[in-house]
């Protein structure tokens, strides 16, 4: 399938954009203070205009495959796209909202050692250390479909490196395709994206009943709620979160990798 203009036509968003609302996520003020206070993440409202969010879904297509992993451990449905002219389109939109600090990650600099990781930011050639600039959008978008009941429990985005270049995702960008609908009375229509304290140590069966009434008191966590063109940006690193469970209506979103290039620069 080819979500693609073709060259020489016009392009695939409005490069003016329309006006965006960015909203940093102050972890150091919320219940996971004590595992991400200075951890990343963003939303940015507005990224995508309703009718623009319906052009991007509809590059999708509708041939959906089904997603199931180990125990019910995620379901939903799945549309990969390989298109570096609309990732080229939505990373536009997005770099120019993120700030200095993560768009550049230096050694020595102690939100970019959360955000990348020491390992990544150890090596130096002489004088010249560590920079991992932020290059670019994966051209592999990945469509989601959640429908009543799908859900994906706790996790944490694994870092993607391109084979044979030097080049690593730090960002995850989950871009919410339509506004999640209420039920009947108001109910809530779930499908939140929700922060969890950390889960390391756990073991897979106790992630996969995190759900449980008991855990929902005893667990902290901070919901994103899912808003037509709203993007959440956020480490991939050590940030755990899941897509909870739909209860009404369907919930459509795509998810990109944000990529970075290491260079060697005096500091």
């Amino acid at each position: 399938m080819d979500s693609s203009a073709p060259q020489g036509h016009e392009p695939l968003l409005d490069p003016q954009g329309p006006a965006v609302i960015v909203t940093p996520i102050n972890f150091s003020n919320s219940p996971l203070a004590v595992d991400y206070s200075s951890f990343f993440a963003m939303t940015i409202d507005n990224l995508l205009t309703p009718d623009e969010c319906a052009k991007l879904q509809s590059a999708a297509g509708q041939d959906w495959q089904t997603l199931s992993k180990g125990n019910s451990f995620r379901e939903c449905q799945n549309i990969l796209v390989f298109s570096p002219e609309w990732a080229s389109a939505l990373y536009n939109r997005i770099v120019a909202h993120l700030p200095e600090d993560v768009r550049a990650l230096r050694k020595g600099d102690k939100g970019a050692e959360i955000i990348a990781g020491p390992s990544h930011l150890k090596a130096s050639v002489g004088a010249r250390k560590t920079v991992w600039r932020i290059k670019e959008a994966n051209e592999r978008l990945s469509f989601l479909r959640y429908q009543p009941g799908h859900h994906f429990k706790p996790h944490c985005d694994a870092l993607y490196a391109r084979p044979g270049k030097d080049e690593r995702s730090f960002l995850t960008c989950q871009i919410y395709l339509n506004d999640a609908p209420q039920g009947p009375g108001g109910e809530p229509s779930g499908g939140e994206t929700r922060f969890w304290t950390s889960q390391v140590g756990k073991r897979q069966k106790d992630l996969e009943t995190m759900d449980d009434t008991k855990d929902k008191q005893e667990t902290p966590f901070l919901d994103i709620k899912p808003k037509v063109g709203r993007a959440l940006v956020f480490q991939q690193r050590m940030l755990w979160h899941s897509g909870q469970e739909v209860k009404h209506g369907e919930k459509f979103t795509v998810r990109l990798d944000l990529m970075f290039e290491r260079h060697f620069e005096k500091l």
